[in-house]
C-alpha cells in the first residue's frame, strides 16, 4: 500500500500534464508566405528606357541661330542620343516642335518654325528611325520658353522641342 501511496502523486502529476496538453490548441501549421512576383528582367528594362527617352525630352532638343534651321553639332550630338533611346524602345512616338522668337510677322515663324522641326525630323530618319514614329509641329512665336525682348530671350525660343506621344 505504501508503493501506492508514493506512485499516487506520480500517476497525478503525469495525468495533469497530459490533460493539460491536451486542452492547448494544436500549434498551426507554419506556412510559407509566397515571396513578391520579382520584376521581369525585361519589363523592368522598358521601363528604364521609358524614363531614359523621358529625360532626353525635357527640355529643347536643339536651338537656332537667328532666322536659321541649321542644326549645330551639339543638336546632332543630342539627336544621335535621342535616336539610339528611340531604337531601344521601339514603340514610342514623338512630336517635334519647332518655335521661334519674336522677331518676325506670325506667319514667317510658323513657317521657320516648321522648317526647324523638319531638320530635326530629318535627321533622325537619317539615323534610321521611322518618319511614322516622328510628327511635327509648329508653334512659331507661340510658346515662348523665356518672356522677354533682349537677346538672350531670343536666343532661348530659337528651339525645338519634342515631346513623347507613346510607347505602345
Amino acid at each position: 500500500m505504501r508503493l501506492r501511496w508514493l506512485l499516487l502523486p506520480s500517476v497525478l502529476l503525469a495525468a495533469c500534464a497530459h490533460q493539460q496538453a491536451a486542452q492547448t490548441a494544436p500549434a498551426q501549421p507554419i506556412v510559407a508566405q509566397p515571396a513578391a512576383p520579382v520584376a521581369d528582367a525585361s519589363a523592368q528594362a522598358k521601363a528604364d528606357d521609358t524614363a531614359e527617352l523621358k529625360r532626353l525630352l525635357t527640355g529643347p532638343i536643339a536651338h537656332f541661330d537667328f532666322d536659321q534651321a541649321r542644326l549645330t553639332d551639339q543638336d546632332r550630338e543630342k539627336l544621335q542620343t535621342l535616336a539610339k533611346a528611340m531604337k531601344a524602345h521601339p514603340a514610342a512616338r514623338i512630336r517635334i516642335a519647332g518655335n521661334c522668337d519674336e522677331l518676325g510677322t506670325e506667319e514667317y515663324n510658323l513657317a521657320l518654325g516648321q522648317r526647324r522641326a523638319e531638320v530635326a525630323r530629318k535627321y533622325l530618319t537619317d539615323l534610321g528611325i521611322s518618319s511614322s514614329r516622328l510628327e511635327t509641329i509648329s508653334y512659331g512665336e507661340n510658346r515662348p520658353a523665356v518672356e522677354g525682348h533682349d537677346e538672350a530671350a531670343h536666343a532661348a525660343n530659337r528651339r525645338d522641342e519634342a515631346e513623347l506621344l507613346s510607347t505602345r
